[in-house]
């Protein structure tokens, strides 16, 4: 299951409905709120999926994910498995 890192600081629990369990295209971009870019973090099995145009629009910062993958993280983020994403 994937985690959905608010920009305010709360957490939410996205499960997916796709296939095996991974994260639907709909899923994804609900949850950060547009089109999604996804941030592969090097050495690691996660893969943090972000708003494209959240530094266009001037989402606020997310602390929490910038500081857990060492990566500017604007908007809500969601946090999965590499194999959550397909």
């Amino acid at each position: 299951m994937a985690t959905l890192y608010k920009t305010d600081g709360t957490k939410v629990t996205v499960k997916g409905t796709g296939k095996r369990g991974a994260l639907t295209l709909e899923q994804m971009q609900e949850a950060v709120g547009g089109f999604v870019e996804v941030v592969a973090i090097p050495y690691k099995a996660i893969r943090v999926l972000v708003n494209e145009e959240g530094r266009f629009k001037g989402l606020p910062l997310n602390e929490k994910v910038s500081a857990m993958v060492g990566v500017l993280v604007v908007g809500d983020a969601l946090v999965a498995d590499a194999k959550e994403i397909r």
